[in-house]
Order: structure tokens, then C-alpha cells, then sequence
């Protein structure tokens, strides 16, 4: 393909030079093959720039740009054409727009006043006195289309500088700073990790380098190259941080020497593991080992000393060299060595500065997490708020709130979130349809929140719960599960992750002296919570603690105020209410609401006979088969003694007669065992559905009761629906 491009060029630049179409009627047969011939061309060329793995140069495009211009010029009336403004503005749009100004530049006027040359030679073009206006026009054109150029050229070096001076900073944002212990220097979040690692790197550049600058002017020598020592993946690198050179091979400022920090053949990586100076007054070794040049350099003498700190950690090395061989004499490199507490005072700073900056960052949200917590006492909202903003701060790909209940010794999943648990998502039509029939059919949904589980299926749970009744609250942390994570209980069996969790952190939550739950962080990174971060979250998960104690305590009162004590279910009261809510509904969208009322039989018979705190279990055994036989869109009530209500949303009275069936069998084959005594139970069930005509609530409520009282009266232990009262009713019962 590059040799057809190559020859359809060469053929067609030689054929625009021989003045083809300046006869006064040019077109004809050849201009027709020629401009078939150089939409083919044109085609090929930008085909080629689709399909081939390499990119084609700008030559190309910009000869087929001038032959085109020329074939326009050609056909107007070659030098006499008003289209020759055109070449100054194809000139000047290369000069502007190309990414080699200068180069594609001269490129365009040497093939247009090549070209155009050719053609005033053509006989009888023009006069020979039009030469000089042809001259004139020539140099005006090379003379704006090179300054152009010019102009274009230093302002992409300018912009290219800018671009390598902004990658330079952000290889130093990107690094974890290596002035002093990491754990005291990350930030508590990505953003804020980032800010203050620039915020550090520039600091630390003007300082070092002014540092540099004021030891050359006292110790000349060819090169002053710092080295510090930083974490990068988990490891130990020396990373140059700032040069002083009169060499243009050195590298640039953040630049990884690519040779491991162990290797004893690595001159200041030796230096700073051994926390030695290293003198070599005549140089042998190639230059480019030294991991600051880009290519060999005459160095002839090399002296590198070890920046070591009080506590004789070496945080980077200070490597010096000169043309001149035995440039360094003892006294010399003594007087380089006192410089080193000067960068020790540097490193402090800017620790200080960060550490400072951290802190702020820590105070700052902390406060606007205490905002959250005490913006509502909808236990769910906080806790999705919260979990949003913790992901910000700490990333994390597993978050877990757990409510320990201490009568059960369960606990209760509160939140779950992260891409460790997530599930692929399913079209929305095929997930309301999925959603739709496990409603119909009462199926639990995937949602593993408010599932209770035995706290011994939680590893982690159960220990913290045995530390904190020995009078320990413990948080653990572990920086990489490695394979174990699959071994690590955490929210009961039945909830399995859907990623390998390495690092998990986990803190008990307490307020006074209750146990209220735990929470879980976890990440698929190894070593993924620095000490800053867990130290906030510590802070904060004693104000969560607080907060969820207070939020249960006030969601119990207020159930208290809306359920009935002994069972649990709604009582009468807060029933009506939901009745009333539906009907008003129902008015605006009427579908099918069936009511039962549900009655045990002969339970004044169970007091009797086995005393007031058995009946109570056996109402509260009773209430639980119908809270779990009941469907999650209906509402349970205990109506008044040993009746229960069940409001049936979309239910029609077969629906309802099913449900109702369901609960009389389940009770009538379940005991009843309180101590040692055990009993069954069965119950008499009146259902009636509201009419479509408007019918009012005490006429839904009587009608139920006209049910219930046929089914006790006609056997007990059975269901009776309204609408087969009136069927089977004879003129004798009317």
C-alpha cells in the first residue's frame, strides 16, 4: 500500500508540474482521467491512515492538498487566477495546526513553489517581465508561512514543557511521601492524599533545590543528585527528587533508577541500605549505573553520602561527581556531609506541614460526619448516607453495619454495600417481573439486609462479643487475609462474597454498656487502610455507636406506641389506621383488598386449663405462623383478645381464601409447647373483599365479622367466605 501511495505521488506531483489544463478550454477526455485518478489516489491514501498499524506522515496529506490547489489554480487561469490567495491560507493552516510546524511547513512551500515554478515555465505561461512579480509573491509567502511556523514551534516546546513539568508533579502527587513514617502521613482520602502530596512535592522541590544551589556555590562540582526513599507497591525505591546538573543527560525529577534498592552492585542504593558513604575518586563504572543519567557521561570522580535520620533510618542519599578525577578530597566530603541535618530539618517541615494538614482534614470530616448522624433517625438513611461518604474517604469494596440483638443472641445485617457483594444486574423489565412473583408467591428477595443470623456464624462477631463481655473492646485488623479470607465468617452462612476480601477491618460498636453491633470494612487491595484512616474511623465508630443506640431505642418506643407488646404484631389501633390509609388509596386506584378475621378456638379453654402466661405463648406462637405466612405487602394485626387481623393488598377473595387455608392447616399441625406441656390449637378464619362499589370500611369490617361468626358456629376450625354466606343463605335464614 505505501508503494502505490509513493508512486501515485510522484506521478501526480511531475503531472502537476507540466501545466496540463492551462489551455484556455481544459476540460476534456484527460482532465477526466486525471481527476479519476486523484479521487483514487486520495481515497487510498486516507483508507491507508484507517487500516495500517503505523500512522501515515503528514507528507502525504499535504501533497495531496497542494496538487488539488494547483489543479484550481491550473483551470482559473494559472498566474492570472484570483484562487492564489488559497496557497497562503493552506500554508498558514499547516504552520498552525501541524504537530511539526516547522518541518511539514517548509514541506508545503518547497511543493507549492516547486510546483507552480514548473508550471511558469510551461510555454508561453507568462512574460518574462511577470518573473519579478512571481519572486515577490514567493517570498511573501515562505516569509508569513515560517513565521507562523516559527511562532507554533516555540509554543508547542512551551506547552510540551508545561505538560512534562505537570506528569513531574504528579509522579510526586502519586508517591507516597517518604519523609517520615507513612502511617502518620497518608491522608484520609484519596483527593485529600493527593492535594497534600503536591502540596509536598512543591515544598520540597523549591527547598531542595535552593539547598543544591547554595552547596554548588560552596562545593562546585559537575552534578548534585538527591535521592529519597519512598513506597512505591509495597516496596522500598530511592526516587530522584531533585538535581543540580551542567550535564543535559540526566533524568528527570521523580525517576525510578531501574535497579532494586537490595542490590549491592548499585552504588547509592548500597549507600543508603548499608548507611555508608561511597567514594570513587577514578571512575570506571559506566555513568548510567549511577541511576540519575540518561547516557554515558565523562565522570572521572563519585562521592555519595547517606542522609540518616536521629534514629538511624536513612531516608535518601546525596550523590555528587566531577569531570576531574580525585575532585573530592577528605575535607571536602566531610564539609558535604555536615549539610545533611539541613535536609533532616526539610523533611520535618514538610512532615509537619502534612501531618497538620491530615489532621485538619480529620477534624474537617468528623464534623461533617457528625452532621450525618444526627440528620434523621431513619437508622437506614444514616447508614446509606454514611456509607457513601466513608467510600469517598476510605475506599473500600465490602461495608457492613450489623445490630446485634441480645434476647435472640442474632444479629441483624443493617447495611450492605460494595462491589464485593454486588450482583449483576438484571434488565429492569426482568427484575419487576422477578420482584413481582416473589411478592405474589411471599418469596424473600436477594436484599440480605434486616436478616437475623446466629452470631456464631460470624467468626469475627462472636469474638468480639466474648472480648467485650470479659470486659475488652477490641477491634481487629487484618492488612492481608491472603487465602484465608475465604475462612473468615462474617455475616452469617447464607451470605456469600462475590470477591476475595485481603484487608478487613472490623470494630465493635458500644454505647455505655451495651453491645449494639459491629462494623466491617473490607478491600480486595492488600494493606488498603493506612493507621490515619482506621484511627478515624475508630473515632467515628463511637459516635456511630451512639447514634444507632439512640435511633433503636427511639424506633422501640415508637413501636411500642404502634405494636402490641406480647406478639409484636401491629395493634388495633395502628390496624385501622393502615385500613383507613388503604381505602383512601383504593378510591384513587381501585384493585382487589380482602379482609380476614381470625379467631383461636376455644382459647378461654387453654387459660383455664393451663394458666394466663401459656396462653400468652400459645397467642405468640400463633402470631408468628401468620406474620411468616403472611405475604411482606400485608399488614398483621392483633385485633383484640385472641383475634388477629390480615389486610390483603391485591388480593381477591380466592387469594385470600388460599392464604387463609394456609395459616389454619400450618396451626392446626403445629404444637404449641410451653415447659413440658404441649398442645395444638386451631382457628375459625372470616374473610370478606371489598365490593366495587364504594363500600366503606365498617361495612368491609362487619362483613368479615358476619364470616368469622358463621365459620365458629358452623364447626370451628375452618374458613368461612362472606360471599358463600349469601350463596347458601335460604329465605328461612333471611
Amino acid at each position: 500500500m505505501k508503494n502505490i501511495i509513493v508512486l501515485g505521488l510522484a506521478i501526480y506531483s511531475i503531472s502537476s508540474s507540466l501545466g496540463l489544463f492551462l489551455s484556455p478550454d481544459p476540460f476534456g477526455l484527460t482532465m477526466m482521467i486525471w481527476l479519476a485518478g486523484y479521487v483514487l489516489l486520495a481515497f487510498i491514501v486516507f483508507y491507508s491512515s484507517f487500516v495500517s498499524r503505523e500512522t501515515l506522515k503528514a507528507f502525504p496529506y499535504i501533497t495531496i492538498g497542494v496538487i488539488l490547489l494547483n489543479f484550481l489554480v491550473q483551470i482559473t487561469g494559472g498566474i492570472h487566477s484570483s484562487a492564489w490567495p488559497v496557497y497562503f491560507l493552506f500554508a498558514v493552516f499547516i504552520a498552525a495546526f501541524s504537530k511539526h510546524p516547522l518541518g511539514n511547513t517548509y514541506t508545503t512551500v518547497s511543493l507549492i513553489l516547486g510546483i507552480e515554478t514548473a508550471n511558469l515555465l510551461a510555454p508561453k505561461q507568462v512574460p518574462e517581465f511577470r518573473w519579478a512579480m512571481y519572486v515577490g509573491y514567493s517570498l511573501s509567502l515562505a516569509v508569513v508561512s515560517l513565521v507562523t511556523a516559527h511562532i507554533m514551534n516555540h509554543t508547542r516546546s512551551k506547552e510540551r514543557q508545561v505538560r512534562e513539568d505537570h506528569e513531574q508533579l504528579l509522579a510526586h502527587a502519586n508517591a507516597v511521601d517518604p519523609l517520615s513514617d507513612k502511617s502518620k502521613l497518608s491522608a484520609l482520602t484519596q483527593v485529600g492524599q493527593q492535594a497534600a502530596n503536591v502540596d509536598a512535592a512543591l515544598r520540597r522541590e523549591v527547598t531542595f533545590n535552593g539547598l543544591l544551589e547554595f552547596i554548588y556555590e560552596l562545593v562546585p562540582a559537575h552534578t548534585y543528585a538527591l535521592f529519597l526513599r519512598e513506597q512505591r507497591d509495597g516496596k522500598d525505591v530511592l526516587a530522584l527528587r531533585a538535581i543540580r546538573s551542567e550535564s543535559h543527560a540526566v533524568a528527570k525529577i521523580g525517576a525510578l533508577p531501574d535497579r532494586d534498592l537490595e542490590l549491592e552492585q548499585w552504588i547509592i542504593g548500597s549507600c543508603a541500605k548499608n548507611r555508608e558513604p561511597k567514594y570513587i575518586d577514578d571512575m570506571t563504572l559506566p555513568t548510567t549505573t549511577l541511576g540519575y543519567y540518561q547516557q554515558e557521561v565523562l565522570i572521572r570522580s563519585f562521592f555519595a553520602f547517606p542522609i540518616v535520620d536521629g534514629s538511624a533510618n536513612a531516608l535518601g542519599v546525596l550523590a555528587v561527581d566531577s569531570l576531574e578525577k580525585g575532585a573530592f578530597s577528605t575535607e571536602t566530603r566531610q564539609v558535604l556531609e555536615r549539610f545533611t541535618p539541613f535536609f533532616i530539618q526539610i523533611i520535618e517541615r514538610i512532615q509537619i506541614a502534612r501531618e497538620l494538614n491530615v489532621r485538619a482534614s480529620h477534624f474537617e470530616s468528623l464534623h461533617e460526619m457528625g452532621r450525618v448522624l444526627n440528620s434523621s433517625l431513619d437508622l437506614d438513611a444514616i447508614l446509606d448516607r454514611l456509607t457513601a461518604l466513608l467510600t469517598t474517604m476510605v475506599p473500600n469494596e465490602l461495608c457492613v453495619f450489623l445490630r446485634y440483638d441480645e434476647k435472640a443472641r442474632e444479629a441483624i445485617v443493617l447495611h450492605l454495600s460494595g462491589s464485593a457483594i454486588q450482583r449483576v444486574d438484571r434488565a429492569p423489565f426482568l427484575e419487576h417481573l422477578i420482584s413481582s412473583f416473589k411478592l405474589f408467591f411471599r418469596i424473600k428477595g436477594e436484599d440480605q439486609t434486616e436478616q437475623p443470623f446466629p452470631v456464631a456464624q460470624s467468626g469475627i462477631l462472636s469474638q468480639m462479643l466474648k472480648q467485650w463481655e470479659n470486659g475488652r473492646i477490641l477491634a481487629y485488623h487484618f492488612p492481608d487475609l491472603g487465602e484465608r479470607s475465604k475462612e473468615v465468617g462474617l455475616f452469617g452462612e447464607s451470605n456469600r462474597l462475590q470477591q476475595k476480601i485481603h484487608t478487613l477491618s472490623c470494630w465493635p460498636l458500644v454505647a455505655g454498656e451495651k453491645f449494639i453491633g459491629a462494623f466491617f470494612l473490607g478491600s480486595t487491595r492488600s494493606d488498603a487502610f493506612s493507621e490515619p484512616q482506621r484511627n478515624f474511623l475508630d473515632t467515628l465508630m463511637n459516635q456511630v455507636a451512639v447514634v444507632m443506640d439512640n435511633v433503636i431505642l427511639h424506633q422501640q418506643i415508637r413501636n411500642m406506641a404502634l405494636t402490641d407488646g406480647l406478639t409484636g404484631l401491629l395493634n388495633h389501633r395502628t390496624f385501622m389506621e393502615n385500613v383507613d390509609a388503604e381505602f383512601l388509596r383504593l378510591n384513587r386506584d381501585p384493585q382487589p383488598f380482602s379482609l380476614l378475621l381470625v379467631d383461636i378456638d376455644f382459647f378461654k379453654k387453654v387459660n383455664d386449663t393451663y394458666g394466663h402466661p401459656v396462653g400468652d405463648i400459645a397467642l405468640k406462637s400463633v402470631a408468628g405462623i401468620i406474620r411468616k405466612q403472611a405475604r411482606t405487602i400485608d399488614f398483621v394485626a392483633r385485633y383484640g383478645g385472641e383475634e388477629f387481623a390480615i389486610g390483603m393488598l391485591g388480593s381477591d377473595s380466592a387469594g385470600a381464601h388460599l392464604m387463609a387455608e394456609r395459616i389454619r392447616e400450618t396451626v392446626e399441625k403445629t404444637a404449641i409447647i410451653a415447659g413440658d406441656r404441649s398442645f395444638f390449637c386451631t382457628l375459625s378464619i372470616g374473610i370478606a373483599t371489598l365490593l366495587k362499589s364504594g363500600e366503606k370500611r365498617e361495612g368491609l369490617i362487619a362483613r368479615a365479622d358476619a364470616a368469622l361468626y358463621h365459620a365458629k358456629h358452623s364447626g370451628r376450625n375452618r374458613v368461612c367466605l362472606h360471599e358463600d354466606i349469601i350463596k347458601a343463605a335460604t329465605p328461612e335464614d333471611a
